[in-house]
């Protein structure tokens, strides 16, 4: 019989997003949620694979369209890892399937409605974590 898994605290998230302005707001955003530690942001694949050798996050958020690499093609390598990916995206209301590999799919907050998106975020990342740590 396997003992339970906890939640990790600080739970460790590398952020791999392209557009800078959308980084720098991920990482604002996650850094002031408590119990979230962002282990990395960096802009692109071969950046993630360096941060993925320096550390092991527990999970990874990635942009789910990256110019260079597909994304799908490395949330395969990730997967093999056996590290969680949440796919963050832009459009609101995605009916296209999740791809295989990603744990879901999360819209990425605006400077807008920050407060809200605080608030959506938490709640995403601790009802994941919740599934997938417990």
């Amino acid at each position: 019989m396997s003992k339970p898994r906890s939640i990790p605290n600080p739970l460790q998230i590398l952020i791999v997003e392209d557009v800078d302005a959308m980084r720098e707001l991920l990482d604002l955003t996650l850094r002031e949620i408590p119990g979230i530690k962002v282990s990395g942001a960096v802009s692109n694949t071969f950046e993630a694979r360096v941060e993925l050798t320096r550390r092991r996050p527990h999970l990874v958020l990635l942009d789910e369209i990256l110019p260079g690499e597909s994304s799908l093609d490395f949330l395969a390598e990730v997967k093999a890892l056996e590290i969680p990916v949440l796919l963050i995206t832009s459009i609101v209301g995605r009916t296209h399937a999740l791809a295989d590999g990603a744990v879901g799919r999360m819209v990425k907050p605006t400077w807008n409605t920050l407060d809200e998106d605080r608030v959506r975020i938490q709640k995403t990342l601790f009802d994941l974590a919740t599934t997938l740590f417990a």
